[in-house]
């Protein structure tokens, strides 16, 4: 089992509330505004999964490899994201409030919420968190 994309997918579901909820706000202010914040919030998704699919291979190749995908890997994320923002940028005229508030909005809000689950142990059924010997000591 991939747990990192298992666990990718589900943050992406739990999170979908904020996907939805933040462009509409955005609708108030402009149709741009609505679609500049929908696409945003797609292209921070995309970075999300993205690094659950670079950490969930370099699992398989080698622990020193997952160290280096991990490190490495989320600079390459934030790169990717930046990109498709710029890219986005230069192919559509964006409203900048929009992409510079749903960005950070829904990043933090996507930490946020697995945090919470983490907290709340939402995830035991995967793999990697069955092994709990550290709780009883």
């Amino acid at each position: 089992m991939n747990v990192e994309i298992a666990l990718a997918k589900r943050m992406l579901f739990r999170a979908a509330p904020i996907y939805l909820l933040v462009p509409i706000l955005f609708l108030i202010k402009s149709t741009d505004s609505f679609l500049t914040s929908l696409i945003s919030g797609i292209i921070v998704a995309m970075g999300f999964y993205l690094g659950a699919f670079i950490m969930s291979y370099a699992a398989k190749i080698s622990l020193n490899f997952y160290y280096f995908a991990a490190l490495f890997g989320y600079f390459f994320r934030l790169i990717f994201i930046f990109g498709l923002l710029l890219f986005f940028k230069n192919i559509y005229p964006i409203d900048s409030l929009a992409m510079s508030l749903t960005v950070p909005i829904v990043f933090l809000a996507m930490l946020f919420i697995e945090m919470a689950m983490v907290i709340k142990r939402k995830d035991i059924d995967l793999d990697w968190a069955n092994d709990n010997r550290s709780r009883d000591l």
